[in-house]
Order: C-alpha cells, then sequence, then structure tokens
C-alpha cells in the first residue's frame, strides 16, 4: 500500500496521525517534523510508529503509488 505524507501544522497534542484507506494511507505530519522541506530521522520515527498504529507498513515498505490522491474541501 502507498503512502501520502502530507505537511500539517498547528496538530494539538499530536505530531503524526495516520489514517488508514483502501486504497492509500495518509499521514497528517505536523511541520516541526521537518527541515529544510526533508523529514528528519525522528519525524521518519513519529511517522513510522503512527502507521504501526494503524496496521500499515513503514515508510521503507511502502510501494511507489500511480494512482493520483485527490482531495476534496469544504469551504
Amino acid at each position: 500500500m502507498c503512502v501520502h505524507v502530507i505537511h500539517a501544522s498547528d496538530m494539538p497534542g499530536v505530531l503524526a496521525w495516520a489514517d488508514r484507506r483502501p486504497l492509500h494511507t495518509l499521514v497528517y505530519a505536523d511541520a516541526s517534523l521537518y527541515c529544510g522541506g526533508q523529514l528528519t530521522a525522528a519525524g521518519q520515527a513519529h511517522i513510522d510508529a503512527a502507521l504501526a498504529a494503524v496496521g500499515a507498513e513503514s515508510l521503507a515498505g511502502a510501494t511507489r503509488c500511480a494512482r493520483p490522491l485527490l482531495f476534496a474541501t469544504a469551504g
């Protein structure tokens, strides 16, 4: 399964949160887990822990996604 990491900010009380869906696993990662636009080692550990919490594979084991990720936003 593929994993999409989405930069987020102001996530109260959590640094990474995973949402496992049928085609994709989405991970919302706090901006503090990045340095210079790259995921830090601590950031990867937080994301892998969030993935494990929902029964998904780690970032290292995730496959490359051939399907587009579509979002709908409410305004």
